[in-house]
Formats: C-alpha cells, sequence, structure tokens
C-alpha cells in the first residue's frame, strides 16, 4: 500500500512536472487551479479577474500545447508505463482467479445461480405435489 501511495505521488509530480515544462505561465497556472486543486472556471475567473471566456480560452490553449509534440510523446511513454502496471496487476488478478477473465467470473457465477434457483423451483414445486397428493388422498 505504501509502495502504491510513492507511486502515485510520483505520478503526480511527474505529471504536474510535465504540464509546467510545456505551458506557458499563465496557462498552467489556471490548468492546476481547475485540475489539481478542483475549482471550476468561473472560481479562477473570478479569483484572477478574468472573463470566463478567457480562462477557457487559456485553459484549452495550455491543453492544445499538452496534446502536440515533446509534450504528447513524454506523456504518452508515462502513460505506457501506467499501462503496463495495469496490465501486470491485471495479469496478477486474471492468475489468482484460475486463469478466467471478470467477464467468464461474471458468467459462471451467473450460471451457478440460475442453477441453485432451478434447485430451488424444483424443490417446491416437489413441496407442492407432496401437499396436492395427501390432500387428495385425505379427500
Amino acid at each position: 500500500m505504501i509502495q502504491l501511495i510513492k507511486n502515485s505521488e510520483y505520478s503526480k509530480n511527474e505529471l504536474w512536472g510535465i504540464v509546467e515544462r510545456y505551458t506557458a505561465t499563465r496557462e498552467n497556472g489556471i490548468i492546476k487551479e481547475i485540475f489539481l486543486h478542483g475549482k471550476s472556471m468561473a472560481q479562477v475567473a473570478k479569483e484572477q479577474g478574468l472573463s470566463f471566456d478567457r480562462v477557457r480560452q487559456i485553459k484549452e490553449s495550455g491543453l492544445r500545447r499538452l496534446r502536440m509534440g515533446r509534450a504528447k510523446r513524454e506523456l504518452l511513454e508515462k502513460f505506457d508505463i501506467v499501462e503496463a502496471g495495469l496490465y501486470q496487476g491485471g495479469l496478477n488478478n486474471y492468475r489468482e482467479h484460475g486463469f478466467t477473465s471478470i467477464v467468464e467470473r461474471t458468467a459462471m457465477k451467473e450460471t451457478e445461480a440460475e442453477e441453485r434457483y432451478k434447485q430451488h423451483l424444483r424443490g417446491i414445486e416437489g413441496r407442492y405435489r407432496e401437499r396436492v397428493a395427501l390432500s387428495g388422498r385425505k379427500s
């Protein structure tokens, strides 16, 4: 768990480092306020004395920079590392569950539940027939 937190902090620091390196100062500030601090564009606009539309334009400009050239390449490299980690975690989970996928496990559980339900219905029907047979003998 501690390793996961360390990796998470490292990833966040890497991400915000990339944002800082590839965006202008104003873009960086607005992107951090919105995505890191969870503020709305209206809050940021009010705090910085800008119009809502200007904040939107600056944010979009910064995000556009991150989608191009070196920034995009660096983000994709970091994403690939994360994706590999997810793959490894998925593979371990797959092994732990007898080499069945989530879909297969869900289908197997559903099939088992359906079989238990049918078995329960057969039991109820059997008891009902017994009662009908007993009541027929009494009459």
